[in-house]
């Protein structure tokens, strides 16, 4: 399943499954995938991945499928919807890198399981050009690491991190998500008030990048906010909007206090009603340029 000559199915062909997509051919796999967006199919094609209609036609070439999709309703109708994949596997593993409901996560590995699929939460961290040059981290849920699949995950990906039973990767993507969008609203909140004093903005990023308040948000996102350039987006804001609202049904879920993400939440609502949705998430910047709260 794992070896240099495995076909490794990919369903979601956007950037990360392109990335993805990148790795696995350079790693000699034979990469079969499919994707609603016409766009996508085409540019994966061009990378040399052999294009199918149906998740269930990904599971007849493939024993290991990866899915790179943008949240669990996308996941449940890929595996569960009409011309799916749960009707077609059968001693599969699946690999799930979406950033879900890590509830959902565990609801479709236990139905998986009782129709003899192994269903693997594998979160990524990075961005599409990180996944591309083989710099991401992956964060599964499951401790087994002599699993068939962790031979290619490691020269894929990167680094891997196993964090126990079904649903703690998916866990462990929205506690990294929490603490990298907050270092973002900081930025951002830092850069308007040195806007709002008069300052040279440039100068006080450098000053930030180059001091013990450093994060590496500011090499990713600074650039942006400085220039209020926010496309082509690297993550749209609206995404990690989504995220937000699911690290604060995870906090209800298991007790936590997270005062700092329902802030958070209630910011980039306020964003999205501003229109910046569809940009990058460093677009929440312009709340404070635009003088907002």
């Amino acid at each position: 399943m794992a070896g240099a000559n495995a076909t490794v199915g990919l369903v979601g062909l956007g950037l990360v499954g392109q990335a993805l997509a990148g790795r696995l051919l350079a790693a000699g796999a034979d990469v079969v995938g499919c994707d609603p967006v016409p766009r996508a199919r085409e540019a994966a094609a061009r990378l040399g991945v052999r294009i199918v209609d149906r998740p269930g036609d990904v599971a007849r070439d493939a024993a290991l499928v990866v899915l790179c999709l943008p949240a669990s309703p996308q996941v449940a109708e890929v595996l569960w919807g009409e011309g799916g994949l749960a009707a077609a596997l059968s001693g599969h593993v699946v690999l799930d890198t979406t950033t879900a409901d890590p509830a959902e996560t565990v609801a479709n590995g236990e139905r998986l399981a009782a129709l003899g699929c192994r269903f693997v939460d594998c979160a990524l961290v990075g961005s599409s050009a990180e996944i591309g040059k083989g710099e991401a981290l992956g964060l599964l849920g499951t401790d087994d690491r002599d699993a068939a699949f962790v031979p290619l995950l490691e020269e894929v990906i990167g680094r891997l991190f196993f964090l126990g039973g079904c649903g703690q990767g998916h866990r462990a993507k929205l506690v990294v998500n929490l603490v990298i969008g907050l270092n973002r609203l900081v930025l951002a909140e830092g850069l308007g008030l040195a806007r709002s004093c008069g300052m040279d903005v440039a100068v006080m990023l450098e000053i930030l990048r180059s001091g013990s308040a450093a994060s590496t948000v500011m090499h990713s996102k600074g650039p942006a906010m400085l220039a209020r350039r926010y496309e082509p987006p690297v993550a749209r804001l609206a995404q990690h909007a989504k995220d937000v609202a699911l690290i604060l049904d995870l906090a209800r879920e298991v007790g936590a206090r997270v005062p700092l993400s329902r802030l958070h939440g209630e910011m980039l609502a306020e964003a999205q009603e501003q229109g910046l949705g569809s940009l990058d998430n460093a677009a929440v910047a312009e709340l404070f340029v635009r003088g907002g709260a």
